[in-house]
C-alpha cells in the first residue's frame, strides 16, 4: 500500500562522499546510520550519504568494522535494524587433559555463547570409553564420523557422541579484540564524518579525510587523525575508574563534536570501551560548535507496533509528531523514517547528564575528604575505594591531594566541568592526550575491557587478548 502524501521539503545540498547534489534520480537520499546498525546504532539521517555512497561505504568500512567489533557484540548484543552477525572467533583453554588438543584450534562463540569449532574435529576419551565427534551441525558430525580416521579410533568398544557444543571442554575462552586496528580506525572515522555532516559541517572541513570515492586508506593519515582518547586530567581519571558503577545505562555510545579554534575534533565512544579521538580539520573555519549525541548500546523494549501506522490519518499523526516531511514519498518511506526516529528517541540519553555526574563524583569525593573516620560510613568507603583504583590504574592523586590541602577543593567550585573530554582551545584534551606515552595508553585500553567483563560478571570464563 503507497500513499502520496505532498508537503514542501527542502533537499539538503549535497552527499558527503560524492560530493553531488541530492536529487530523486540520480543522488538520492537513503537512511544512514551514523553509529553502525552492527554496533547498535539508532541515530540516522537522510542527509548525509547517497544510497549508492552508502552501499559503498557498507562494502568498504562497515563490513570490516562489524567484522572488528565482533568481540565486543558477542557479549552485549546491541540492538539491530536487521541482520545479525553476532558470533566471533575464539580460543578455547581447558584443563581436561583428554581435551588439550582443542587449544590448538580455532572455534566460533556464537550468541547463545556455544562453542562451535569451524572444522570437524574428534576427541577420544578412554576414562569414558568415548568417541565424540564435533562440528558445526550435526549433518556434518554425522559426515565426519563417518570418515576412516574416526571409524578407526572407534574399534575397541568406544561408543559414537555427536556434538554442537564444545563449551562443556571450556574453563576459558579467549577472543582477540584489535581496538586499534585500520578497519577499527575507518569505522570510527566514518562515524566522526557522517556525526559531522549531520551537524551542517561542510564537506571541505574534511576532505582531506576522502579519497577516490571512499575514506582514506592511508595508514599514517589515518594513524594521526583517529587516536586514542586517554583521561589526562584528575577529573577524567576519577570519572573513567569503574565507570559501569557509577554512568547511567552503560555501556553506552557517546559522539562529541567540538570546535578549538581552527581545529574540528569528533569524540568517540563505543561500548564505553572503544574510545577515540578524531580530528576532522585543522582549518576548521565554521561557527564554533559542540553537539553531542549519546544512547544506550544495548537492547531497550522498543514497542514497534506503537509506531506503526494503521491507516493514511494515522501515518499523518506520526510524522508530525516527529517532524517528518511528506512529499511524494511512499508509505512504507515514511513509515520506516518514522520507525528510525522513534527508536532513536527511545535510546537516545540526555548528555549532559554525564557531565553532571562527573561534577557529583569529584564534589562527592572533594567533600569526603574532609570527614574524620568517614570510610566508616559504606559510600565513603566505596568513593575512597575508586579513588584508590584510579590511583593504581591511572595515577590519580586527587584524594591524597585533597587529604594534605583541603583548599584543593576550593578550586572545583570554579571548574568548567562543561570541558569534560574536550578541554579548550588553551588545555586542549586531543593535544594532551598525543604527548601520553603508548605503554599508559596500551594499559589504559586493557583496563577499559576488563572493566567491560567486570560489569557482564564475565571476567572469569572470557578473555580478551588485545593486538
Amino acid at each position: 500500500m503507497t500513499s502520496e502524501l505532498e508537503r514542501d521539503k527542502v533537499m539538503p545540498e549535497k552527499c558527503f562522499l560524492c560530493g553531488e547534489d541530492f536529487n530523486e534520480s540520480t543522488t538520492v537520499q537513503h537512511g544512514e546510520h551514523i553509529i553502525q546498525n552492527s554496533i547498535g546504532g539508532a541515530l540516522i539521517s537522510h542527509d548525509i550519504l547517497c544510497a549508492k555512497c552508502g552501499e559503498k561505504l557498507g562494502e568498504t568500512v562497515d563490513k570490516q568494522f562489524a567484522l572488528a567489533l565482533s568481540p565486543l557484540t558477542i557479549l552485549l548484543q546491541p540492538p539491530r535494524d536487521r541482520g545479525d552477525q553476532s558470533q566471533t572467533e575464539a580460543r578455547i583453554v581447558t584443563n581436561t587433559v583428554e581435551a588439550a588438543s582443542l587449544e590448538q584450534l580455532q572455534f566460533i562463540l556464537k550468541k547463545d555463547f556455544s562453542v562451535v569449532p569451524k572444522r570437524p574435529v574428534f576427541l577420544k576419551s578412554n576414562s569414558r570409553r568415548t568417541v565424540t565427534v564435533l562440528a558445526a551441525t550435526l549433518r556434518q558430525a554425522k559426515q565426519y564420523a563417518k570418515s576412516p580416521v574416526v571409524k578407526s579410533e572407534l574399534n575397541g568398544g568406544y561408543d559414537l557422541e555427536l556434538s554442537t557444543n564444545a563449551a562443556i571442554y571450556a574453563d576459558s575462552l579467549f577472543v582477540t579484540a584489535s581496538p586499534n586496528s585500520l578497519q577499527v580506525l575507518r569505522g570510527v572515522l566514518k562515524i566522526a564524518i557522517g556525526f559531522a555532516s549531520y551537524n551542517g559541517v561542510a564537506r571541505e572541513a574534511f576532505n582531506h579525510l576522502l579519497d577516490q570515492g571512499d575514506l582514506i586508506n592511508s595508514e599514517p593519515l589515518l594513524r594521526a587523525s583517529v587516536f586514542p582518547y586517554y583521561p589526562t586530567n584528575e577529573v577524567e581519571r576519577l570519572f573513567e575508574t569503574e565507570k559501569h558503577t557509577h554512568e547511567d545505562w552503560y555501556p553506552t555510545h557517546h559522539l562529541y563534536l567540538f570546535s578549538q579554534g581552527a581545529n574540528l575534533y569528533c569524540y568517540v565512544e563505543l561500548f564505553g570501551t572503544i574510545q577515540k579521538y578524531v580530528h576532522l580539520s585543522s582549518a576548521y573555519n565554521g561557527p564554533a560548535l559542540i553537539k553531542k549525541f549519546v544512547q544506550k548500546a544495548e537492547k531497550w523494549d522498543f514497542d514497534e507496533c506503537i509506531y506503526t501506522a494503521k491507516d493514511p490519518k494515522d501515518l499523518h499523526i506520526l510524522a508530525g509528531e516527529f517532524g517528518i516531511e511528506m512529499t511524494k514519498r511512499s508509505w512504507d518511506d515514511i513509515q520506516t523514517e518514522v520507525l528510525n526516529r522513534a527508536r532513536t528517541r527511545a535510546y537516545s540519553l540526555e548528555p549532559d547528564e554525564t557531565v553532571d555526574k562527573v561534577k557529583n563524583l569529584v564534589l562527592l569525593l572533594a567533600q569526603f575528604s574532609f570527614l574524620k573516620n568517614g570510610e566508616q560510613f559504606g559510600i565513603v568507603r566505596s568513593m575512597f575505594d575508586k579513588a584508590n583504583i584510579a590511583k593504581m590504574q591511572l595515577g590519580l592523586t586527587l584524594l591524597d591531594d585533597l587529604k594534605e590541602d583541603q583548599r584543593i577543593a576550593m578550586g572545583f567550585v570554579t571548574y568548567k566541568f562543561e570541558e569534560f573530554r574536550m578541554g579548550d582551545a588553551d588545555s586542549s584534551r586531543p593535544e594532551q592526550v598525543q604527548k601520553v606515552p603508548q605503554a599508559d595508553l596500551e594499559k589504559y585500553m586493557a583496563y577499559k575491557f576488563c572493566e567491560l567483563l567486570r560489569s557482564k560478571r564475565q571476567e572469569t570464563f572470557l578473555q580478551y587478548k588485545l593486538i
